[in-house]
C-alpha cells in the first residue's frame, strides 16, 4: 500500500523496470502532446520541466501544472480516447517515454502506481481551483512559488532558481504579466523574492507559508499551522 508522502516522487512509487527506457533530450518549447489528438505515452522527466496547459481560441492561455524531474506526466492522458490538453517542454528536458503497450506488457501491476498519479494530480488541481476562485492575486502568485519550491526540494533534494517568466506565473494564476510585475516587486522590496537570468528563488519560504497559509497536505507532507492571513 502507498504512503501519501510517496505521492510527489516517481522512484518511490514505481516498481522496479525490467528493462531500461531509452532517455530523450529535447529544447524547450517542443510541443509534446497537442490537445484533441490521441496520446498513448507516459513521459517520466528526468531534468527538466514539462507544462500542461490549454491554448484559448482568443489566443491566450492557461496552465494548470507543471511537472519535474522525477515525476510522471500523462496519467490522464492514456485514459482519454484524444488529449483533453497540450504538453510541453519548458526548458531543455531529458525525459523517458513509456506507451501505453509497454505498461500492458509489464509483468507486475501498476495500479497502484498510477492510482497514486493520478490523485496526486487531482489534489493539486484542486488546490489551482481553490487559488483561483478564492485567493487573492497576492496570495495566489505566493502559494503557486512556495509549492514549485518544495516539489523541487522534496523530490529533487535542491533548491535551485525554479526557471519561470512573469508570463508563465501570469498564465498559471489567472492574472496579467503586469500585474504579476507588480507583486515580484512587492516580494523583492521585502526581501522574500530573487529574480535573475536562472529564474525564480524565494528567499525567506518558511515565512511566506506562515504569511499565506501555505498547507503541503495536498503534497502529501505534514499541515503547517496557519498563523496569519493575508487578505490582498
Amino acid at each position: 500500500m502507498l504512503e501519501s508522502k510517496d505521492l510527489l516522487s516517481f522512484a518511490s512509487i514505481w516498481p522496479p523496470l525490467d528493462t531500461p527506457l531509452p532517455l530523450e533530450a529535447l529544447p524547450p518549447r517542443r510541443k509534446l502532446v497537442q490537445e484533441g489528438r490521441r496520446c498513448d505515452q507516459l513521459f517520466i522527466v528526468d531534468s527538466g520541466w514539462l507544462v500542461a496547459f490549454r491554448q484559448l481560441p482568443d489566443g491566450g492561455r492557461q496552465i494548470f501544472n507543471f511537472w519535474l524531474p522525477g515525476e510522471v506526466c500523462g496519467v490522464e492522458l492514456i485514459a482519454c480516447p484524444t488529449a483533453p490538453y497540450c504538453v510541453a517542454t519548458m526548458t531543455e528536458c531529458r525525459l523517458r517515454r513509456m506507451s501505453r503497450e509497454t505498461i500492458a506488457r509489464r509483468n507486475f501491476d501498476l495500479s497502484d502506481a498510477l492510482t497514486a498519479l493520478a490523485c496526486r494530480n487531482s489534489l493539486i488541481l484542486r488546490e489551482r481551483i481553490v487559488g483561483l476562485g478564492r485567493r487573492s492575486a497576492y496570495v495566489r502568485v505566493v502559494h503557486l512559488l512556495l509549492e514549485l519550491t518544495y516539489r523541487r526540494r522534496w523530490v529533487c533534494g535542491v533548491d535551485e532558481p525554479l526557471p519561470l517568466t512573469q508570463l508563465e506565473v501570469a498564465d498559471s494564476t489567472g492574472l496579467t504579466e503586469t500585474y504579476v510585475n507588480r507583486i515580484f516587486k512587492r516580494l523583492r522590496s521585502r526581501g522574500r523574492l530573487a529574480v535573475s537570468r536562472e529564474g525564480l528563488r524565494l528567499l525567506d519560504p518558511a515565512t511566506l507559508m506562515r504569511e499565506v497559509q501555505f498547507n503541503p497536505a495536498y503534497l502529501g507532507k505534514a499541515p503547517t499551522p496557519a498563523r496569519t492571513v493575508v487578505a490582498a
